[in-house]
């Protein structure tokens, strides 16, 4: 049965008690039946939680289809959680194979990138400055997947500095508006001696009989020993910017000529190609959260909030043991969940900054870690994980146990009622996130053998290593409300 099929079976099996139940208070002769066979109740459980820092955060580009590619940069003072610094880190590869005349001489160097838009911090425009380095160690593409917000690597020269003025609100003008086919950019040039390197390679493979050593232009793996890529970090500013890692606005362009023509290119792009990262950092001195030192450590900051702030790593953890403890209580047997619904209200506005726009809700191990397939060391455990998580994420029970489904990073994730991973949407209105997760909360309500309730959380927000908004809540704001159905002693 496809998911369809089993939303179909799901919604009409919920329509069909909700008929049959009406239609049982009443008898033929259209009086109230003075014994009922079922009730509905409504049950509010608080959400137990704490504050806990992640030690990897993915913040890689080009990793899965689906996924934002970003270069983020800049730093900020966050009024709740301290300064926050993004640097990037990329290779870059030639992918114009035309050859050049060897006679050519190169004018300059140039680093180009193109705003996707993205700010997050001040909205005034204020000068932002930045350093470029050459990389003294290699990145490797084949390893993109381990690069985290926490990952750094060895810089080589500077080679060069520059300053950029981003408009935050003409940048959100052009969201709202749709219309973001216009190009931003930046423009700095580079150090010469940097720019020659690398045009002397183009010059090498170039020549009328290339070595094999000449042709490493041409070969990603020999190339990225030679030129192994650069990192733009901040120095002063008051936000943070995101530029597009693939869009081919962002490039190294070298300027050059020969002796019959002037103004030239040669481009080296970011692409899916090359392996790229976010480096994120935050100082959390004298903050609500200073104390928060160690990962995987449940933390209760003393003003009560909570906190979600992408990029660094710094999540709210969910606790549903009085919910389980509720379930395991055994007091409502055959009980039929009609509505489960998780929600966060009187969210705290970010100072006027945007809170993520969606949570995800992933599922914790007892010792505060991701829950995983690929940490389950047996082809056993890995088996028996996938019949656990195919009932949680079944729409509909079936005779068959269907292929578990995980995101992109192999971990539990909650699913809605509709097939997709359970998604808490900030309502602005409202100031509030909710979601609906019933088939799931059914699914922990039927007792089976080996198959376990879950109990811990976390708030894991969309593209989580590729922004850096944040959010906080009172922890007396987050509930659990359940909506049932029972039927009555005796009947």
């Amino acid at each position: 049965m496809n998911w369809r099929g089993k939303v179909t079976a799901a919604i009409l099996g919920i329509a069909a008690v909700i008929v049959w139940s009406c239609k049982d208070e009443v008898t033929f002769l259209g009086f109230r039946n003075p014994t009922p066979k079922f009730e509905t109740r409504y049950v509010e459980f608080p959400v137990e939680s704490s504050v806990i820092w992640l030690d990897s955060l993915r913040t890689s580009n080009f990793i899965f289809n689906g996924e934002g590619n970003r270069f983020l940069l800049g730093k900020y003072q966050d009024d709740l959680l301290g300064e926050v610094s993004a640097s990037f880190y990329t290779q870059y590869f030639g992918f114009v194979l035309g050859k050049i005349d060897v006679n050519s001489v190169l004018d300059s160097v140039v680093l180009q990138l193109r705003y996707d838009l993205y700010t997050y911090g001040s909205i005034s425009t204020n000068p932002q400055t930045f350093e470029v380095y050459e990389l003294a160690k290699t990145i490797s593409r084949t390893e993109s997947r381990n690069y985290f917000n926490k990952t750094s690597v060895p810089l080589g020269d500077l080679i060069g500095t520059g300053t950029i003025y981003p408009n935050p609100i003409l940048f959100k003008n052009k969201l709202d508006s749709g219309n973001t086919s216009e190009v931003f950019k930046v423009r700095i040039r580079l150090d010469q001696a940097f720019g020659q390197r690398l045009f002397n390679t183009v010059l090498r493979w170039s020549s009328p009989t290339p070595t094999y050593e000449d042709s490493a232009f041409i070969r990603p793996n020999d190339f990225f020993k030679i030129h192994k890529g650069i990192a733009v970090k901040p120095v002063f500013g008051d936000k943070i910017v995101g530029f597009h890692a693939s869009d081919t606005e962002s490039k190294l362009i070298l300027h050059y000529h020969n002796p019959t023509d002037d103004s030239l290119q040669y481009t080296f792009i970011f692409s899916s190609f090359v392996a790229s990262f976010n480096e994120i950092k935050s100082n959390r001195t004298g903050t609500d959260v200073q104390l928060i030192n160690q990962y995987f450590t449940d933390y209760d900051p003393p003003s009560g909030l909570r906190y979600v702030q992408n990029g660094v790593g710094l999540f709210t953890k969910l606790d549903l043991s009085p919910f389980v403890d509720f379930l395991e209580a055994d007091t409502i047997p055959n009980m039929a969940i009609n509505a489960a619904q998780l929600i966060i209200e009187n969210v705290e506005p970010p100072g006027g900054l945007a809170p993520p726009n969606e949570l995800y809700v992933r599922v914790l191990d007892p010792d505060n870690r991701l829950r995983k397939f690929n940490r389950q060391k047996t082809a056993e455990a890995r088996t028996r994980d996938q019949k656990i998580l195919a009932r949680y994420n079944n729409l509909a029970r079936t005779l068959d146990i269907d292929v578990a489904r995980v995101n992109n990073d192999s971990v539990f994730t909650v699913f809605s009622d509709f097939g997709s991973y359970l998604s808490l949407n900030y309502n602005s209105t409202s100031n509030s996130y909710q979601g609906f997760l019933t088939l799931f909360a059914q699914e922990m309500a039927l007792e089976e053998p080996d198959k376990p309730r879950f109990r811990h959380f976390i708030l894991y927000p969309l593209n989580a290593g590729k922004t850096v908004n944040r959010v906080a809540f009172h922890k007396n704001n987050i509930k659990l409300r359940i909506y049932y159905t029972r039927p009555l002693t005796g009947i």
